[in-house]
């Protein structure tokens, strides 16, 4: 693996108002250059050992914009574990300073899968072949489903079925799961509004808007800067809508937003695993371009082929959308006014890591 590197966030503050906001990458933005001259073939063996972060959402995409012909049952495999590895994303970000030892069964579930899915294992390279054990795959969505229903006590189809505040304070009295007691935490903090901002979520896209240039450090749309994250994929639940009709885009409805589609994912699961079993005839991607639904937003892939070998290659994450200068992060924290430098530190954390940047980050105070 590469270093991945990190960012440095620096607040500029005057009588407890964060004035500006100065964001810095070490992200090794040009990593796919690295494919230049090289065959799909050998990209798709490079690509894994460049990213230990969203590996799955990586190669699904380098396997999307390299055009490789897949039927619809392969597409749902991959979407399978595509969403497997939200899963463990998503409890990693709620785990790994709550809870670290519960996220051991969510970290092995990727491999599963791909075991049984596809033969050896092999889901992403041009000689994958898929090879279900229906028994298996069931018997693993049944236990991810377990464990995820272990994590909320037993009250996660409870979350799921509220639509506005009202039920989601009732589902937080008496509740000591861990997602209850992180939003309980927020609220006992009146923290429901922190970072909130202008809304920016970026629109859909087309694969032929994505032939447009994007720097891939400080990637707009429309000359506009937006975010991408779960709160985009969930604005039009019911309990997402109602909380940003009220809060905005404020710490608590991000919070929600990401715990939702955590407790959701084992019916997308299933419906995938749905999917698989009604093939259909292989499609190709012929633009050169993949977006994929990465645990921490879109994620975008381009590349140019010549005479069978790469002559360009550029991934966009959403790292580069969410925490560029004047991106939803540095608006976000821009919002802050807190005298207490050390109660600023803690909010511009939580805002910081609620909307969840793929590597480290360093926060200086000014």
């Amino acid at each position: 693996m590469i270093d991945t590197g990190k960012l440095r966030i620096t607040l500029s503050c005057d009588n407890g108002k964060v004035l500006n906001v100065e964001i810095e990458s070490t992200r090794p933005l040009h990593t796919s250059r690295l494919f230049i001259g090289k065959t799909p073939e050998q990209t798709l063996k490079i690509l894994p050992l460049l990213f230990n972060v969203c590996g799955v959402a990586q190669s699904f995409a380098a396997f999307q914009a390299l055009g490789i012909a897949q039927n619809s049952a392969e597409t749902a495999a991959r979407n399978l574990l595509l969403n497997t590895e939200i899963v463990r994303e998503h409890c990693w970000w709620l785990l790994i300073n709550t809870d670290k030892a519960r996220l051991a069964p969510f970290l092995k579930y990727v491999a599963d899968f791909k075991k049984a899915l596809f033969a050896s294992g092999d889901a992403f390279s041009l000689n994958s072949k898929l090879e279900i054990n229906p028994k298996q795959l069931d018997g693993l969505i049944v236990q991810l489903e377990t464990d995820l229903d272990a994590l909320f006590l037993n009250q996660r189809q409870h979350f799921l079925d509220t639509k506005n505040e009202d039920d989601l304070r009732i589902w937080l009295n008496d509740n000591a799961s861990i997602p209850a007691l992180l939003l309980r935490d927020l609220l006992a903090n009146n923290q429901q509004i922190l970072g909130r901002c202008a809304l920016r979520l970026l629109p859909t896209l087309t694969d032929s808007d994505l032939l447009t240039t994007f720097n891939s450090q400080t990637p707009t749309w429309q000359n506009e800067s937006y975010e991408t994250s779960c709160l985009n994929r969930q604005q039009t639940q019911p309990l997402i809508a109602n909380l940003l009709e009220k809060y905005g885009n404020g710490l608590i409805t991000r919070l929600v937003s990401r715990l939702f589609e955590l407790a959701n994912l084992p019916n997308v699961l299933r419906q995938n695993f749905i999917d698989i079993q009604t093939p259909s005839n292989p499609t190709k991607n012929e633009m050169g371009v993949a977006q994929i639904q990465a645990s921490r937003g879109l994620l975008i892939h381009k590349v140019e082929l010549k005479n069978g070998v790469i002559e360009n290659y550029q991934i966009v994450a959403p790292t580069e959308w969410n925490f560029q200068p004047n991106g939803i992060a540095a608006l976000s924290l821009q919002s802050l006014c807190v005298h207490n430098e050390t109660l600023l530190r803690q909010h511009a954390a939580l805002l910081i890591n609620a909307i969840d940047p793929c590597v480290g980050f360093e926060l200086v105070i000014d």
